[in-house]
């Protein structure tokens, strides 16, 4: 920050010191002198040294550095002397100004939060009726077990999945299960109208005919604390357990398998900015096999079930699967559909097309109230698809691993990173120039890979007036606060 002052003085006094030297008969504004003095200094002050700090928390960080370092920035311990800084959370990262580049925006767990993304799903449903089928399509019915209207809810959706497969009513189901919290809300006949009790209608495209429901710890990853359930009862003990917050997720039971094995699709996802909506998919994305062929039969067996590496390299070490490094490439993935549909483009077609609304309408759930201009968000969407190749949204990462555990992902992370910084850095000028960003939409097919690598803009929104941007308070300025009180 010191030099940037210096050598914006330092451009005001060349400036002032030539127009008071020269009289009005020598003073030209195209003089070729005082063009290329100005621009000297215009061009030393735009690559000023620049640099960044990352914070080491749970991930790797090596293609960052090497990006940023090829792009001339350079490391440095404290956050105060940088020009961008990457870390876990919000919290972390603590921006002294809007200015600072940071890879999250304030409000990041309302998406990247298993309760956040379910929260703001069934917000939207419930805001905007138009999306509701769309909604009901791409992503499984969901509840926030913390929530005590969401809990009764899913309760009466378990009931009713249950009562559907073995034929009996739901008290007979009640008492069978001796659950208080089931009886207690069917003697209260007049809950059955409560306007806040939401059963959401069941999905025929993924429920099959044995009432599975998967938990899931809010702010987990890599697969911690997730069990499976068919048993209600043995349910909700287990979300008592500990001080994790859960949500529960009615499982795929019909998906779409290769092999007879269970995966999904890890992509990724680039948000430059909530207030107008600005949305970027990853061109590439990959495959994250299971290592044991599916079946609902066990559902302990974290092998048959999670398809995430951190959970399935346990199974690697000691065997072998039909999946190189249980992982595929898209190329692969296109190839496999081709020859399964008669040559059919079912990716180019269609199925890509679908992910990319998925995405849109998963990321317009994302309260916008927290927008901050130097911040920009990259996100893993875990994707599955149903039997008939539905993409269902199961997750949203703010944090994607970039470890480089396999070949497949060593190539697939790089280009991600390096051309996110082509996206983020090299087009600053424009993302500050005003509040729209319709100027992306008149890039032809060929500019956009120019500017924008092999991240490919699918959303841009209006921009709205009447949300504040977030505003940034210092640190320093809340501890002097809390001094003086």
């Amino acid at each position: 920050m010191k030099l940037l002052l210096v050598l914006i003085l330092l451009i005001s006094f060349v400036v002032i010191f030539i127009n008071c030297s020269q009289t009005p008969e020598t003073t030209d504004i195209n003089d070729e002198s005082y063009q290329e003095k100005y621009n000297k200094l215009k061009e030393a002050l735009k690559n000023r040294k620049k640099h960044y700090k990352i914070d080491q928390v749970l991930s790797n960080h090596t293609l960052i550095r090497d990006a940023l370092n090829a792009r001339g920035y350079s490391e440095v311990k404290k956050s105060r002397s940088s020009n961008l800084k990457w870390s876990w959370s919000w919290d972390m990262l603590n921006p002294s100004s809007p200015n600072l580049i940071v890879n999250h925006f304030p409000n990041h767990n309302e998406i990247g939060s298993k309760k956040g993304l379910t929260t703001n799903l069934n917000n939207l449903y419930h805001r905007d009726q138009s999306l509701n089928s769309h909604i009901s399509t791409i992503f499984p019915r969901s509840y926030d077990l913390s929530n005590l209207q969401q809990k009764e809810s899913f309760i009466r959706d378990f009931n009713r999945g249950n009562s559907k497969l073995i034929g009996i009513s739901n008290q007979d189901l009640l008492i069978s299960e001796n659950n208080n919290y089931m009886i207690n809300e069917i003697q209260e006949e007049e809950k059955d109208n409560d306007p806040n009790l939401t059963v959401y209608p069941q999905q025929k495209h993924i429920d099959g005919n044995k009432n599975i429901w998967i938990v899931k710890p809010s702010s987990q990853a890599r697969g911690v604390g997730i069990q499976i359930f068919t048993n209600l009862t043995q349910l909700l003990e287990y979300t008592k357990q500990g001080n994790d917050e859960y949500i529960a997720q009615k499982y795929v039971e019909l998906p779409y398998t290769i092999k007879n094995t269970k995966f999904d699709i890890r992509q990724f996802v680039l948000v430059k900015s909530l207030n107008p909506l600005v949305i970027f998919k990853l061109k590439e994305c990959y495959l994250r096999f299971c290592s044991v062929e599916y079946s609902t039969d066990n559902l302990n067996d974290r092998f048959v079930h999670l398809s995430n590496f951190q959970v399935q390299k346990e199974f690697l070490k000691d065997n072998k699967t039909p999946f190189p490094e249980n992982q595929w490439s898209l190329d692969l993935f296109k190839n496999h559909l081709m020859e399964e549909n008669n040559g059919k483009d079912i990716w180019r077609e269609s199925l890509d097309e679908k992910i990319k609304k998925l995405i849109i309408t998963t990321i317009k759930s994302w309260p916008n109230n927290s927008q901050n201009k130097g911040s920009f968000e990259l996100l893993g969407f875990d994707i599955l698809l149903s039997k008939d190749l539905e993409p269902l949204l199961l997750e949203v990462n703010t944090n994607p691993g970039l470890h480089l555990l396999t070949e497949n992902v060593k190539i697939h992370h790089k280009i991600a990173i390096e051309d996110l910084f082509k996206v983020v850095l090299d087009n600053a000028d424009k993302w500050e120039k005003d509040n729209n960003q319709y100027w992306i939409n008149d890039l032809s097919k060929e500019e956009k890979i120019e500017h924008f690598g092999q991240w490919e803009p699918i959303y841009i929104g209006d921009y709205d007036p009447s949300v504040k941007p977030f505003e940034i308070v210092k640190m320093q300025s809340i501890k002097k606060v809390n001094k003086e009180n």
